[in-house]
This record gives C-alpha cells, sequence and structure tokens, in this order.
C-alpha cells in the first residue's frame, strides 16, 4: 500500500513540473504537439521497447517520431538521454527549469503504467522545450538528440537584403522545393511489352541535374504523352514513388485550347517582348483562356 502510493505520488509531481515547463511557453500537453513557434515541427512517442545495456540491465527505449519539413524523422532514447539533453539545453534556453521535470522512478521505472505516463511527460517537455526558443535557432544538441539534419545556417536571424527586403534563406537538406511546370523533366512512353518507359529529361529547363539544390524537390506537372482514364492512378504511383513526380493529366481539349491556343499565341509574345502590333483584331480570345469551358451564367 505504502509502495503504490508513493508511485502515486511520484506521477503527480512529474505531471505538475511538466505542467509548470508548459504553463511558460505556448505548448500543448498531449503527446502529439505542434510547438507555437515559428519552427514549426511535430513530435510523438508511440511506442517503447524494453532494451538491456551492455551490463545485461533492462531499460526502457522510447521511439521519437519528429515530423520537420515536410519529413518524418526517427530517434530512439532512454530516460538518461533526456536528462542529459535538458542539462545541456538549460545552458543554452532560457526559461527551462534547473532540474529536469520528469520524476525518475527509480524502483518501478519498467513498469507499464510508469513506462506510459512518462512517454507522454517526455512527449510534452520536448514540445515546451522547443517553444522555449520562441522561434530562435534550433540548438544543434536538440537536433542530434533527435537526428535531425544539421542546419546550414542560421535561417531564423538571416539578414535583410541592400534594399531592406528579407535575405533569401538557404535551403536544408530536411526542405522540400515544389517545382510546377506544364511539362515533367521526364521522357515518358508506352512500353513494347506493356507498361511504361520513363526516363529523365537531361535537356529539360527543370532537369534535376541542372537545379543542385541538395535538398528533395518534388515535380508537378503533365507528362507529354496520351494516357487513358483507367491508366492515370498506376502511372501516377509510378512517378511519384520512383521519380518524386506528381503527374497532372489534363483533357485534350484543354491542352489544345489554353496551352497551345492561350498560352503560346498570347500570354509568350507578351513575355518575349513580342508585342503584336495594333489592327483591327483582338489577339485575346476568351474561349481559349477558359480552355473550352463554357463561360459562367450572365447574373
Amino acid at each position: 500500500f505504502f509502495f503504490e502510493n508513493r508511485c502515486s505520488i511520484r506521477r503527480a509531481r512529474s505531471c505538475a513540473l511538466v505542467k509548470s515547463l508548459d504553463s511558460r511557453s505556448p505548448s500543448t500537453p498531449a503527446c502529439n504537439t505542434r510547438a507555437a513557434a515559428r519552427l514549426t515541427m511535430e513530435f510523438s512517442i508511440e511506442s517503447t521497447s524494453t532494451l538491456f545495456d551492455s551490463s545485461g540491465k533492462p531499460y526502457t527505449s522510447y521511439s521519437i517520431t519528429t515530423h520537420y519539413q515536410g519529413q518524418r524523422f526517427q530517434a530512439q532514447r532512454r530516460y538518461r538521454e533526456f536528462v542529459a539533453l535538458h542539462d545541456g539545453l538549460r545552458g543554452e534556453v532560457s526559461g527551462l527549469p534547473h532540474h529536469f521535470p520528469v520524476w525518475p522512478f527509480h524502483l518501478n521505472r519498467l513498469a507499464p503504467e510508469v513506462v506510459d505516463s512518462r512517454r507522454v511527460a517526455l512527449c510534452s517537455y520536448l514540445s515546451a522545450a522547443l517553444a522555449a526558443l520562441h522561434g530562435g535557432v534550433m540548438p544543434a544538441r536538440l537536433r542530434s538528440f533527435l537526428q535531425l539534419p544539421q542546419a546550414q545556417a542560421n535561417r531564423m536571424t538571416a539578414p535583410a537584403g541592400p534594399s531592406g527586403a528579407a535575405a533569401l534563406l538557404p535551403l536544408e537538406k530536411s526542405d522540400t522545393v515544389i517545382l510546377v511546370a506544364y511539362q515533367l523533366p521526364l521522357t515518358v512512353s508506352r512500353a513494347e511489352g506493356g507498361g511504361w518507359e520513363v526516363e529523365w529529361d537531361d535537356e529539360s529547363v527543370l532537369n534535376q541535374h541542372a537545379l543542385s539544390l541538395g535538398c528533395r524537390v518534388m515535380w508537378v506537372g503533365g507528362v507529354g504523352c496520351a494516357v487513358d482514364p483507367e491508366e492515370e492512378e498506376g502511372l501516377a504511383q509510378l512517378l511519384l514513388e520512383a521519380y518524386s513526380c506528381l503527374p497532372v493529366f489534363l483533357p485534350a481539349a484543354l491542352t489544345d485550347r489554353f496551352y497551345h491556343g492561350f498560352c503560346r499565341s498570347y500570354l509568350r509574345p507578351v513575355f518575349h517582348n513580342r508585342m503584336r502590333l495594333p489592327d483591327s483584331g483582338n489577339p485575346f480570345c476568351e474561349e481559349d483562356w477558359r480552355g473550352g469551358a463554357p463561360p459562367p451564367p450572365k447574373k
């Protein structure tokens, strides 16, 4: 009876300490939270496992999932690593308590209810620590703890350009750049035995070699060949998984009227300083602009 009451008291102290830390920064004490800062990130600790150290003693490993810049990063950490992280962050992040706010539970640390309550508290601690940055640069030790790619430059405090506008920030490996164009940088054709033959088009303006962005790139655009409606899903899955390309299948009438008609005949001369000389005709064609779609009903 005394043992159970002492455990309950320790769990209550642990929760109270984490809530005290949360009250100083805008985060939610839940296992899957989003830190309310410019550094958008989500944490979750959904699973745990019992492992053994080199001396044969068991310990609990917490599986941390971090959603950052559109990607998922996994890290396995034990309780003592959280404590070491906190001790290191105290010198870099103001507002963190002197002692780690999750009770250690020395006697019954492997009990299922203790592991589960600690799982929630540790996730809440990560969100509170991130929110304590107030949009500042993430410390390298926290990136390493979460197994995130190290920042290439100070992204949060980039100086303004000569005109006063914010300077372009360098890309990180964890960033994703989405490029939208009429044509994907691919050559897609039907294979003789069925299926599709796909190759990178190195002559394309947006080809993968010319960009050299150093991060993940996703392309959105057309495939440049006729695809039957029942084939679209299979081809889309192939291009997305193997080439990070998301195809857009345009109807033939829309392609003919809007792209070959309006874009090539009207927009291209405008953008290339080749305006048509004034005459009795109007180069703007509303039907081409609508891509063959009927005009909206008049009110």
